[in-house]
């Protein structure tokens, strides 16, 4: 296990170097900049002088050649500066020692990883309640439609899957706002329609008041949005489970086991159900980034200002600053979730060994 966790650690470093390296890439060669909008600017009081545009690709490290701008990006740097008779050494830390840059145009001059960390509580909020949901649903039902297999359950459950497969995340989200509008016209029970928490409080038909910001506030606005993201996920997941479970009931030692007598209970949640989970670890394991990265189109559908809302607003206000960090971390947790899959798989089958 030790030899196995160093040779990945340094496969992981690998990794994320290369990743880093693209992302700066593709950001510095997209058109659009920090510099731009100064530059552009046809108001003499906004527009910079020669010596600010200078510092400020000194701050930015495009003063150095193109070669130099990803390990300065990197690893940070320091420069001399002058400020009128004055002289004094500027310096930029660089990733590596936690200075990820500060916001272009989301919130100017503002760090990036502070604005990550405003909008990541929302997200979890967020990405954890549909995750579980859609586990502690869909791999029950799995596990039940393949062991009553050509049921009338399978059948239904199977229509559903495909139903929940096919059914794109922003049309089911619109449906459902429609749905709430409409109730809420009719006077009828209803669930806010978008944002994450309510700036006034508001009446609920069958509820009663709900006080902006309260639990109760945060919960209802989140119901929508889960519900969106549970159904998608659930429809997959447990399709997929089905599959698995049919897989390795087919197997001889299932057969054996029921042929000296073993009980379908344990037939099936001992012998079959552990092995049909080695293929599902690794989907679940790999929504882990889902769950920082947020539902891009949920959380613009509902207007519910999270990391996936966050990301599509600095892509469209060209912050690169911010959409390299959210993508980098976004690197991070993938390798991770793959080195965490391949940990798991040993404590569901005994017979994979790291050594």
């Amino acid at each position: 296990m030790t030899v196995f966790l160093v040779r990945r650690f340094f496969q992981i470093l690998i990794v994320l170097l290369l990743s880093s390296a693209v992302i700066y890439t593709l950001f510095s060669i997209a058109p659009g900049g920090p510099l731009d909008d100064l530059m552009q600017s046809t108001d003499a009081k906004v527009r910079p002088s020669a010596a600010d545009l200078e510092r400020q690709k000194k701050m930015l490290g495009l003063d150095k050649p193109w070669y130099l701008w990803y390990p300065v990006w990197l690893a940070g740097d320091t420069w001399l500066d002058k400020i009128g008779q004055g002289q004094y050494v500027g310096e930029r830390k660089g990733i590596i020692r936690g200075d990820w840059g500060t916001s272009w145009k989301v919130q100017r001059s503002r760090p990036v990883l502070e604005l990550i960390g405003d909008r990541l509580p929302a997200t979890l909020w967020l990405m954890m309640a549909s995750t579980l949901i859609s586990l502690l649903i869909g791999v029950p039902l799995g596990v039940f439609s393949a062991v009553r297999q050509y049921s009338f359950f399978d059948y239904v459950f199977t229509t559903f899957s495909f139903i929940g497969i096919s059914v794109p995340a922003f049309w089911f989200g619109l449906l459902i706002i429609s749905v709430s509008l409409t109730a809420k016209r009719l006077g009828w029970f209803y669930f806010p329609a978008g944002d994450i928490l309510a700036i006034r409080d508001y009446k609920v038909p069958g509820l009663g008041v709900v006080e902006a910001g309260s639990f109760l506030d945060r919960i209802m606005h989140l119901v929508m949005p889960v519900m969106v993201l549970a159904l998608l996920n659930l429809a997959g997941w447990s399709r997929f489970m089905r599959a698995s479970m049919l897989e390795v009931l087919s197997q001889d030692y299932v057969r054996t086991a029921r042929a000296k007598g073993v009980r379908e209970r344990i037939v099936v949640y001992k012998h079959a159900f552990r092995n049909a989970l080695i293929p599902l670890i690794t989907l679940v394991v790999f929504a882990i980034p889902g769950v920082f990265n947020g539902a891009i189109l949920t959380e613009t559908v509902f207007n519910y200002k999270g990391l996936g809302f966050l990301f599509i607003t600095s892509l469209g206000s060209n912050d690169y600053p911010l959409a390299q960090a959210y993508l980098l971390i976004s690197s991070i947790l993938l390798v991770l979730a793959t080195l965490l899959a391949d940990i798991l798989y040993t404590f569901v089958d005994p017979r994979i060994r790291l050594d």
